[in-house]
């Protein structure tokens, strides 16, 4: 097989697998919540350029001329992309507004450069795009590419790190649990990138095989958990408290101030209130709804709560959710409980939350863990 036969086979397939996916999601999950945006990373800023390059490889100079401009254009999509995608995740108020249209500007000046190029212009950048050179327009392209995965990049951790800290403030159910994998893919996506990059610096011929191989994977972890992990939106707190540009200096006197002895005795008696009104059960509590009924500051409560039992609000409450299932689990009437009937009268909004807060803290599925217990000779 020779080079060029390589990466055709690579681009077709790639173009093959990643429209299947795309279907497949939007498919199953009935183009719900945040999957068109999903569904537009796989294909928007991918499927055009390896058409390109399978155009390029196969000689087809009439396509592979129309081609250029798009496919030269459309991979600086991928990281507003990306970031729409953790916006649109993580902030129940987020809404495309005219000023987000600035996320394309990129795209649209390296569309006028790709444009403005003479036929001749676009078949010698094709020419030394074949022998793995670049021309001005592809350095051009490069430098806003890399430059948005630095910026990007960097926007979605930090973005990601402020809102995993707010919801583990003021929730106590599946909107993190549900939508933990989303930062993992991030993630994911960054060392591919960072892979990709330092391939393309060592030998710039990798960018026609090595980005579609590495895409595809990522892709493929993108499309199961989207449809392994039902939509469930994100119920901020609409208060000053957990508005995480002020959280920092709120009550800081009170948050240094706290010692351990206070702390636990905090923690003693929430979870004594939390037992004792069934507080856990609801699938509504939320740590600013709880400290309200206490009469402790949310602030105070989250300090505690993480300062001395090591875990925020929603970990709290779903630890007591799991004891809670157990016992229902093992009790004598679990004849008349399904698993359904189990996680809702526990709290929990999904079935999926369910086996998978479950799992997280014992290591077995609800049934496995009921097997296991149901055939020790100590029960």
């Amino acid at each position: 097989m020779s080079y060029n036969e390589f990466i055709l086979i690579v681009n077709s397939s790639s173009i093959i697998i990643l429209l299947v996916l795309a279907a497949i999601l939007l498919t199953a999950t009935r183009f719900r919540g945040e999957n068109g945006y999903a569904a537009a990373i796989i294909v928007l800023p991918n499927v055009p350029v390896y058409l390109y390059n399978m155009s390029r490889m196969l000689g087809w100079h009439d396509f592979t001329l129309f081609m250029l401009p798009i496919s030269f254009s459309v991979n600086t999509l991928l990281m507003p992309l990306l970031w729409l995608f953790a916006k649109k995740n993580f902030d129940s108020n987020f809404r495309l507004k005219p000023w987000d249209m600035l996320h394309l500007l990129p795209c649209l000046i390296c569309a006028v450069l790709g444009i403005t190029l003479s036929t001749e212009q676009r078949m010698t950048t094709i020419m030394h795009e074949i022998s793995g050179e670049d021309t001005w327009i592809g350095n051009i392209n490069t430098l806003i590419v890399f430059g948005q995965m630095v910026g990007y990049f960097a926007a979605i951790f930090r973005f990601l790190y402020r809102a995993k800290r707010s919801i583990n403030s003021t929730l106590s159910d599946a909107e993190w649990v549900q939508k933990e994998w989303i930062p993992v893919f991030e993630y994911l996506f960054a060392v591919l990138f960072v892979i990709v990059m330092v391939c393309y610096a060592i030998w710039p011929r990798t960018d026609a095989w090595l980005i579609q191989i590495l895409n595809v994977v990522a892709m493929f972890y993108l499309v199961y958990n989207s449809i392994a992990h039902p939509v469930l939106p994100i119920k901020q707190e609409p208060t000053a408290e957990y508005d995480l540009n002020t959280q920092e200096k709120s009550e800081p006197s009170i948050a240094s101030a706290m010692s351990e002895q206070q702390m636990r005795e905090i923690c003693e008696f929430a979870s004594k209130s939390m037992k004792e009104t069934g507080g856990f059960l609801r699938p509504d509590i939320s740590l600013a709804i709880f400290a309200n009924e206490i009469n402790i500051s949310p602030r105070s409560l989250s300090r505690a709560i993480n300062g001395y039992l090591k875990c925020n609000f929603f970990e709290f409450v779903n630890r007591l959710r799991v004891e809670e299932a157990k016992r229902r689990l093992l009790s004598l009437d679990v004849k008349d409980y399904s698993i359904d009937s189990v996680f809702t009268d526990c709290g929990f909004r999904s079935r999926s939350t369910f086996y998978m807060v479950f799992k997280k803290m014992t290591g077995k599925t609800p049934v496995a863990w009921l097997e296991d217990k149901q055939s020790s000779p100590n029960n």
